[in-house]
């Protein structure tokens, strides 16, 4: 798997102030005393950037150019910038990415995308740009993103410059992101992946023996299920320290304790099939997590894994002596990123329940409708998921 590429602002190499004074060295001067710097932490990945800010302009003042190395692959990219908590009130955050040169008349010019960003319901969070074919060996500018100072908003605020990255959506052999069952033996995951087998006649089989006992948006104690439970049948004992494999290629973001979950294991993987809530389908990242771990966890936060990386055994919930199962859902959005133990919210599951037998049914239908809302704002049905990014 090919990896990210990351520019950071203390790069001279492919991080560059551009002051647009027509020659002006005190104004240049002056522009370059707006600057301001902070570090800020990267929930995600664990890292702290170094993050420059500056106020807007209504006019073009300054921008600054994010450039791909020269040596990267040809591929489709998705394009990233980080968007920190603070320092970040623009509405209107405009960036370029150069993707495509051509000639006319003996002139290279350059095709650009422009991208209007939101920057103040952003949180430490990477934002996508957009995805696009670069070829950088047509050009030093292609794959190149320029943030501007530049908005209308009065008065200024600030606009911050954190890091970009490209993320390839390829690999090398340029073949598409496979993604198999998390359990299951080698021949089973690599098999056709079912669909319509169920056992006990409502419980949908996975690989093998494998079945899911809570399927997704399925009611129950804990809310709508994010995911699905993973068992083999038999006693609850059945599916205790059984193998967990990655699903896919991609970077642990999160390997721990997590409060009651136990154990869990957060995988970030950089291309998948999306089927959306409104039914359209897109290529993008998405988040994988592994519910209920035991002690005997194999990766770490931060380590690149293949499809098929053993990464722990399946054990218990936190205080729990028996239920051994794991627990599996895909995140489409970045909240698994930030906050990798989330579930629905749990106060409002409580409330729920407390007024299930109330004269209120309005309110106790509506608290759920708020429940399931937030499940599909955030999480894919996992088995659809590996159904349409199997083959």
């Amino acid at each position: 798997m090919t990896q990210p590429v990351y520019v950071f602002n203390d790069d001279a190499r492919y991080f560059v102030v551009n002051y647009h004074t027509l020659g002006d060295q005190d104004k240049k001067a002056h522009l370059a005393t707006l600057w301001k710097t902070f570090n800020r932490y990267d929930p995600a990945l664990g890292q702290t950037y170094k993050i420059w800010y500056r106020p807007t302009s209504p006019e073009l003042e300054v921008s600054v150019d994010y450039l791909l190395p020269p040596k990267s692959p040809a591929g489709r990219y998705r394009i990233e910038t980080f968007i920190p908590a603070k320092n970040s009130n623009s509405r209107k955050a405009i960036f370029s990415i150069t993707h495509n040169l051509y000639q006319v008349n003996g002139q290279t010019n350059e095709e650009n995308a422009l991208v209007v960003v939101d920057m103040l319901d952003l949180k430490d969070v990477w934002h996508t740009l957009g995805e696009f074919y670069l070829d950088p060996s047509l050009g030093a500018a292609i794959g190149r993103v320029r943030q501007y100072d530049l908005s209308l908003e009065d008065p200024p605020v600030e606009v911050s410059f954190g890091p970009v990255r490209w993320v390839p959506l390829f690999t090398l052999t340029g073949k598409r992101a496979r993604f198999d069952s998390p359990v299951g033996t080698l021949p089973e995951r690599n098999a056709s992946f079912p669909a319509g087998r169920v056992i006990f006649g409502k419980y949908p089989i996975w690989v093998g023996s494998w079945f899911d006992a809570n399927p997704f948006l399925t009611w129950y104690f804990n809310g709508y299920h994010t995911g699905s439970d993973l068992n083999l049948p038999g006693s609850s004992q059945a599916d205790q320290g059984k193998e967990i494999f990655s699903i896919g290629d991609g970077t642990v973001t999160y390997a721990g304790k997590a409060g009651t979950w136990g154990n869990i294991i957060v995988i970030e993987h950089p291309d998948a099939l999306v089927r959306l809530p409104d039914g359209r389908s897109r290529r993008q990242k998405v988040y994988s997590r592994y519910g209920h771990v035991d002690d005997r966890i194999q990766v770490r936060r931060g380590q690149e894994v293949s499809r098929g990386t053993l990464v722990g055994y399946i054990g218990l919930a936190a205080n729990a002596t028996a239920g051994w199962h794991l627990h599996f859902d895909i995140c489409y959005t970045d909240l698994l990123g930030t906050r990798p133990s989330h579930w629905p919210n749990m106060e409002i599951i409580r409330a729920i329940r407390m007024s299930a037998g109330s004269n209120n049914p309005r309110a106790y239908e509506g608290s759920k409708a708020a429940i399931m809302r937030e499940v599909v704002s955030n999480y894919v049905d996992p088995f659809r998921f590996i159904q349409d990014n199997h083959g």
